[in-house]
């Protein structure tokens, strides 16, 4: 079911490709549109074998009913993310990173992980006129002696 295209207006229509052979070159990279490739399968198995052979996915959309496959799916694949039963959801929500790993990407998107991953914390120390460490060091004066014991008691 091929969907209409309008390059001046840059829209593509939603695409379902039906037939599609793991070796097709739309099985080649990330899709980055609003194209599906249905790979059928007879067993679980099966397809989790063809998902595990690729690249770790950007995102990782499950639709099931069943918590066993949805639990066996999850323990057997890694992706940048994983949605359940929705796919719009995990992009928008502002409290989830949104990324890729290894081919798909590094590092996340969205609320404070995309702060965290597009920014530079950068740490600042100044030490103030009481200095704990100098009280780690020699010479031991009678005072740091002092306070060693005082905090001997309480140990």
């Amino acid at each position: 079911m091929a969907g209409k295209w309008d390059a001046a207006d840059r829209y593509i229509a939603p695409t379902v490709l039906v037939d599609v052979a793991n070796q097709d070159a739309i099985m080649t990279e990330e899709i980055f549109g609003p194209i599906l490739p249905v790979i059928p399968y007879t067993l679980l198995p099966e397809a989790l074998q063809v998902i595990n052979q690729r690249s770790k996915p950007l995102a990782l959309y499950i639709f099931s009913r069943s918590r066993r496959n949805i639990a066996q799916i999850t323990a057997s694949t890694s992706a940048g993310g994983t949605c359940i039963n929705d796919a719009v959801l995990h992009f928008m929500h502002p409290n989830l990173p949104f990324g890729g790993l290894n081919h798909s990407g590094t590092g996340s998107a969205h609320g404070v992980y995309g702060f965290r991953a597009f920014s530079h914390a950068r740490a600042f120390l100044r030490q103030g006129p009481f200095a704990p460490m100098k009280l780690l060091f020699p010479p031991y004066t009678a005072a740091v002696r002092r306070l060693v014991n005082l905090a001997l008691r309480w140990l």
